[in-house]
């Protein structure tokens, strides 16, 4: 037998040593490398010298937990939600947070959050522990908070958002059901029949194509043009996550398990990683990240190293923003803190008036058209996927 060195089974996947130890529950990509979020309310990145705490509090400075994130398409711009309320942002490029918590008075533990829409013009949906789910849109840094609403009316919890770059917003929740806005309507029920298992995550793409990540090793896909889901068989642990870089679409879950697939191809691959431990949480990107408990952070190499300072090719973020100018602003110091309703105290002391009105009402993040109604039936297919505000330095 040949001797092949230590090296020859290295897996593509690699632990990466970082100097914290919360649970980290959601990553995303930036202009600036990837950013997660995790317990007492830590926001932590790599924006290019290693991972590091650039948050430690939360957006309230009250260290609740945080539980949903998302960016802005142009990659420019995080929005982050928890418990007791805490819900805000923080901008990628001036590197300050801003804090929205307790919009309407509503103090309740955010389970999830989507954002469609660049930067100053976004739109977002933030879901609860009770099944509301929350519409706002975002206009430079003023917010107006929308009507809540339960898709399901039995209160499920909302296990999952995900906006699509069409601007429909898609719902699943802890009892089998998915939803999907629509212009006039709100909320629509799109299945899943006959699903009996728990939900985790969906994701949304383009021409309205959605995946669903379930507990049982499976991975649900809609057809909107059919208005049908197919199940399809990927492994035997839970699925708790998605993403997408061009033509690759990953999923991964509980015991370190990792599966790829490149559209087109007809069957998910599994592939290797340094864990067995639950794996939260996948951002493809340059590198692509994976999070999970106490600070796990796995990655993988992708293309040229990244350049902090700019975003990757415009495939990473579908032809979002592409460079940082340094002319720009000086961002070089320490990360500062912003707040909006009552006002805020900028790093030197000072006070400025805060933006944020904290009312008006808004749509979904539904927008165009929608034809037909949805169909329950579903077709049956096994291994394979045929589809040819107070603050401190940060």
């Amino acid at each position: 037998m040949w001797e092949l060195g230590p090296d020859a089974d290295e897996p593509e996947w690699k632990t990466v040593e970082t100097p914290f130890s919360n649970d980290l529950f959601e990553v995303v990509s930036t202009v600036a490398g990837p950013y997660a979020i995790g317990d007492g309310g830590v926001i932590v990145a790599n924006r290019g010298n290693g991972w590091e705490t650039i948050v430690e509090d939360g957006p309230n400075v009250r260290s609740n937990q945080l539980r949903g994130m998302d960016v802005t398409d142009d990659g420019r711009r995080i929005w982050f939600a928890g418990s007791s309320g805490a819900i805000g942002c923080y901008d990628i490029e001036t590197r300050r947070k801003f804090d929205y918590s307790y919009p309407k008075e509503m103090t309740s533990t955010w389970e999830g959050l989507a954002v469609s829409g660049e930067t100053g013009d976004e739109k977002l949906l933030v879901a609860n522990g009770s099944g509301e789910i929350l519409p706002v849109t975002v206009h430079g840094f003023d917010v107006n908070w929308g009507v809540t609403s339960k898709p399901n009316d039995q209160g499920s919890k909302v296990a999952g958002l995900a906006a699509s770059p069409n601007g429909y917003g898609y719902a699943v929740d802890t009892s089998g059901n998915a939803f999907k806005t629509t212009e006039d309507d709100g909320w629509e029920g799109i299945g899943i029949v006959n699903a009996q298992v728990k939900f985790y995550d969906v994701w949304a793409g383009e021409n309205e194509r959605v995946y669903v990540a379930a507990g049982d090793g499976r991975v649900y896909r809609y057809d909107d043009s059919y208005q049908s889901w197919t199940p399809i068989r990927v492994g035997e642990k839970s699925l708790r996550a998605f993403d997408k870089y061009g033509d690759q679409l990953v999923a991964l879950g509980d015991a370190g398990a990792f599966y790829q697939r490149i559209d087109g191809g007809e069957r998910w691959e599994k592939r290797h990683t340094p864990t067995e431990s639950v794996l939260n949480d996948v951002a493809l990107g340059e590198p692509d990240v994976a999070v999970g408990k106490s600070g796990l952070v796995i990655e993988r190499p992708r293309g040229a190293p990244r350049d902090a300072r700019s975003s990757a090719d415009g495939d990473n973020f579908d032809g979002r923003g592409e460079s940082y100018d340094p002319s720009d602003a000086d961002t070089e110091g320490t990360d500062a803190d912003s707040s909006n309703g009552a006002g805020s105290e900028s790093a030197d002391g000072t006070s400025e008036a805060g933006t944020g009105d904290g009312s008006g009402g808004s749509g979904s993040v539904a927008t165009g058209d929608s034809s037909g109604s949805p169909s329950d039936g579903s077709t049956n297919e096994s291994g394979s996927d045929g589809d040819s505000s107070s603050s401190s330095d940060a």
